[in-house]
């Protein structure tokens, strides 16, 4: 369909036969010559469109262009009745009936934030927070195998079982520590209340109170040997005392000889030696034994813990027993932690011997692949077996060959763990480029892999390097995005950019007035109530409906969003039409 173009002349461009066709008369002639003169003005209204109307160039200067040629329909007709035509300088003018016919709306350009952007090879790599390597603590042999390469666990999920023999004797030897600490914490409890009954009948005694006071006082304490001992002191000073105060009135009344009272003087005097030096030296044996007490206690106190911190180390629970399996899963461990907690406080009373050997379910699974029901599986297993679990949620992206009765030692990694869900992109920044590092901390990262054309991931900078490598002179970028997907796989090589925001905004186009001609961009500028010309522009990759121009655009102008591809389509068709 062609578009009725307003006159500009009366008449066509006067064509001149070339020479060789001025020799060539005839009548096949003429047929050669009407299809030379079609091309070539077929190819010069290409042109025209192609280089006059974009105004070409690399930096968007535009080239004169050729005055267009009047449609010989259009000639005889006026402007105003024509509606559509092609101005000196190639824009289109359009009636506002033709502009509201094709659906023609225009919009400002606005000012936005503006970016600077810094472009770097890089890599998608695991989140180093969030990426282990699982060893046994403890070499040994396999016993089971539940996890396998892609599976995804979550936190204290089994992973595989080992029977080791450093790991049975570090149990056997805190199940012997703990009955030591069992008796000495029974002596010292023991000896304590020895101790307090002791300094109490000691006072009493002091206080001279009768024999039979004391013995109902201290009737249902534990004394000891002690109670026997001081009683018997005691008894024999109070009946010295009281034969010396008979005979000291008998000799006054001179009943007795004074050798008789000498005698009785002499025995009193050593129960009471006796009796006092009893009185001492029971108050510091007790406070002896005591404390010997008490320091036994701590000692095996401290073997215990210990012996503890050894199981610890070897990745057992620090009471020595194996954790219960529920349906494959750990119970009671928390995330993110070797074992369900550290050393724990010691129990006031002796544990069971069960706590070391469990007979209950111990934490044995059936191998990998197997469906073995819940109650079928094994409910005891050696003190030698400890279990590898999971220490957070992620996916088990390496398994060392291992099946049950493998030796393993404490360099075997038997599992690699990375939760995928975030991941790190490692970008190399060169030595040009470092002026850009400061802003860059914290800034937005933009990036796409030739994997997944067209799709742009998005992330945060959080690290921009201080080491400079020696051999390709670059610092390394790092930056978190997340993979909720799991599309972006450790090893992938992308394309990143980082975006630090500018102190100044910039003009902003709708990608919807954005049209292509080859490898230009354009868009069509209102200049006028009825007049829009083509100009090309320069814009950054699109951030949601708008982008960012980079030239030919300022902010104010007006550009067509909708109707654009037909107005492109005029000004092909008005450039043909004028090149005939």
């Amino acid at each position: 369909m062609s578009i009725p173009v307003a006159a500009e002349n009366s008449g066509g461009p006067k064509q001149e036969t070339p020479a060789f066709l001025g020799r060539m008369r005839g009548r096949l002639a003429r047929p050669l010559l009407a299809g030379l003169v079609v091309l070539s003005l077929a190819v010069g209204g290409y042109w025209a469109w192609n280089a006059g109307m974009l105004g070409g160039g690399k930096h968007g200067k535009q080239l004169p262009e050729p005055v267009a040629a009047v449609h010989p329909v259009a000639a005889h007709r006026p402007a105003a009745e024509a509606g559509t035509a092609v101005s000196p300088g190639g824009a289109i003018r359009l009636g506002i009936e033709q502009q509201d016919a094709i659906g023609l709306k225009v919009a400002k350009i606005e000012s936005g934030e503006a970016f600077n952007v810094l472009t770097a090879p890089g890599r998608v790599a695991p989140d180093e927070n969030r990426y282990a390597f699982i060893t046994p603590r403890a070499a040994g042999v396999v016993r089971t195998v539940t996890a396998h390469i892609g599976q995804d666990v979550k936190a204290g999920e089994l992973l595989a079982t080992i029977d080791s023999q450093v790991v049975g004797e570090a149990r056997l030897q805190l199940y012997s520590l703990l009955q030591s600490l069992d008796i000495a914490r029974t002596q010292a409890g023991w000896q304590q209340k020895i101790h307090e009954s002791t300094v109490e009948m000691l006072d009493r005694i002091r206080k001279q109170e009768s024999p039979e006071t004391i013995s109902q006082a201290m009737a249902n304490r534990a004394v000891g040997d002690n109670r026997e001992r001081l009683m018997s002191a005691y008894a024999q000073y109070r009946l010295a005392l009281a034969t010396m105060s008979r005979n000291k009135e008998l000799h006054s009344q001179n009943l007795i000889t004074t050798k008789q009272f000498e005698t009785v003087t002499a025995e009193y005097e050593v129960a009471q030696s006796s009796y006092q030096s009893l009185m001492d030296q029971t108050g510091f044996q007790s406070q002896l034994a005591n404390t010997r007490a008490q320091q036994a206690l701590r000692q095996a106190e401290a073997a215990v813990r210990a012996a503890q911190e050894r199981l610890r180390i070897l990745g057992v629970k620090s009471d020595g027993t194996e954790p219960n399996v529920d349906r494959g899963r750990v119970v009671g461990i928390a995330p993110a932690a070797s074992t369900a907690a550290s050393v724990e406080k010691l129990p006031e009373s002796s544990p069971e011997p069960e706590k070391i050997l469990p007979a209950g379910t111990p934490g044995v699974a059936s191998p990998s692949g197997s469906h073995v029901p819940h109650s079928d599986r094994h409910t005891e297993a050696p003190v030698s077996t400890y279990s590898i679990w999971a220490p957070f949620d992620g996916t088990v992206l390496d398994r060392e060959m291992i099946v049950p009765g493998v030796a393993v030692e404490i360099t075997h990694r038997i599992f690699t763990l990375a939760d995928l869900s975030s991941v790190w992109i490692e970008a190399s920044i060169h030595e040009s480029d470092f002026n850009m590092l400061a802003v860059s901390r914290g800034a937005a990262v933009r990036f796409h892999s030739p994997a997944y054309p067209g799709r742009v991931f998005e992330g945060k900078v959080i690290y921009t390097g201080d080491l400079v490598e020696e051999k390709s002179r670059t610092v390394k970028l790092l930056a978190e995005a997340s993979n909720p997907d799991r599309l972006l796989k450790p090893g992938m090589f992308v394309e990143v950019e980082v975006r630090s925001p500018q102190d100044k905004p910039a003009a902003r186009v709708p990608i919807s007035a954005l049209l292509t001609q080859g490898s230009r961009t354009f868009v069509f500028v209102r200049t006028g109530p009825e007049e829009f010309t083509p100009r090309e522009v320069v814009v950054d990759t699109p951030q949601g409906d708008l982008a960012l121009v980079l030239r030919g655009l300022k902010v104010g102008d007006e550009v067509v969003t909708s109707g654009g591809s037909k107005l492109k389509a005029m000004a092909v068709q008005l450039a043909d039409a004028g090149n005939k």
